[in-house]
């Protein structure tokens, strides 16, 4: 019994060995099949995971906007363009999808994960990327 104990201690303490592989894991798994829109925060979440990305960061790469105004068929507008992105992806001048209202405070919104919004999250990574992890 006392080696067990040793060995876990020095397993644990190295490193080796997590918490997280000793105890078993009741959160639920992420659902990505659909995006959701923080309209308070102008955020994209894919799905209901901690995986967000800001829209704001559209007004510093305004250049890199094109696959989605060509996608949308529409432009991507000023002075707010954070807020006419999420307009663009809530009500897409085509009709193709509806935002659908998640909870009563009238904030967060549930968009399909399709062509149109996979480009935006795509061109939003890129942007972040090339933002944050580049050093730029």
């Amino acid at each position: 019994m006392r080696i067990l104990i040793i060995i876990t201690s020095i397993l644990s303490l190295s490193g080796c060995l997590s918490m997280d592989a000793l105890t078993s894991s009741n959160k639920a798994a992420s659902n990505t099949s659909y995006y959701v829109i923080d309209s308070k925060d102008r955020s994209l979440c894919l799905g209901n995971s901690q995986n967000c990305l800001s829209m704001t960061i559209i007004v510093s790469a305004l250049e890199q906007l094109e696959p989605i105004e060509n996608t949308y068929n529409a432009k991507i507008k000023g002075p707010n363009y954070p807020v006419s992105l999420t307009r663009m992806l809530m009500t897409p001048a085509d009709g193709s999808y509806n935002a659908t209202p998640i909870g009563t405070e009238g904030r967060f919104f549930k968009i399909p994960k399709n062509a149109k919004t996979d480009i935006t999250w795509k061109v939003l990574t890129s942007i972040y990327n090339n933002l944050y992890m580049t050093g730029s």
